[in-house]
């Protein structure tokens, strides 16, 4: 899928860039776990593999089935609006998440909450996925590179994780996965658009963590179990 009419190279901050998404993806799939385990039962933390696997699936075929539309734009000008489309889906989908409850009792009603959960947590992913899917195809001319970065920021995530947890808990971890994600951006923009979409990265991630940290708390899991907190 690899378009070289559109050759782009894959200087430092593209590389950070994948880096960065590669990180963010897989401490978002790691932190749902937790806020699983919370928000229904420890059975269903499982769901964050495969909603991830679901997720990053749907956006290869995204990536493919539109191919034709994508080709019009640079490699760098897709990455860059992917990468605000994952911070921005990231915090959207969390704040609704934290916020549905389902029971262990069969009913129609819960069997459409879960369809919805599930929908809502892959919107991560698809996003993310997009990302790594556009940089693996259209700068396939380095790809021992993005493959490699893609790993290391896989990697690194893995290791931020745990600290992260501990001093900001599984929404927290996400929410920084968003800022991850708009830095993504920032890196992936050339520079005669890098001041408009590190605008706009700037707000999707001030105004999220402005009403996290003002004490509104929209992001604080208040489903415990079924249970309104």
């Amino acid at each position: 899928m690899s378009d070289s009419s559109h050759a782009s190279p894959v200087t430092p901050p593209v590389l950070a860039g994948v880096g960065f998404i590669s990180a963010a993806l897989l401490m978002t799939e790691l932190a749902l776990t937790r806020i699983f385990s919370v928000t229904m039962y420890y059975h269903f933390a499982f769901l964050a593999i495969s909603i991830a696997l679901f997720g990053l699936s749907a956006s290869g075929v995204y990536v493919f089935l539109a191919r034709g539309r994508l080709s019009g734009h640079t490699p760098r000008v897709l990455l860059a609006w992917h990468a605000l489309a994952y911070a921005l889906v990231t915090t959207v989908s969390l704040a609704l998440l934290v916020r549905l409850r389902v029971g262990l009792n069969y009913s129609v009603e819960n069997l459409l909450l879960m369809l919805a959960i599930y929908a809502l947590a892959a919107l991560p992913f698809f996003a993310g996925g997009a990302v790594i899917t556009l940089a693996i195809s259209r700068l396939a001319g380095r790809i021992n590179l993005v493959y490699a970065v893609d790993l290391l920021g896989a990697s690194a995530g893995c290791l931020l994780l745990l600290p992260l947890l501990d001093r900001l808990g599984a929404p927290g971890v996400v929410l920084s996965t968003a800022v991850l994600g708009a830095t993504a951006a920032t890196c992936f923009a050339a520079p005669p658009m890098r001041r408009r979409v590190a605008t706009i990265a700037a707000v999707l991630v001030a105004l999220p963590w402005a009403a996290h940290l003002s004490g509104l708390a929209p992001f604080d899991v208040t489903e415990t179990k079924g249970h309104a907190g």
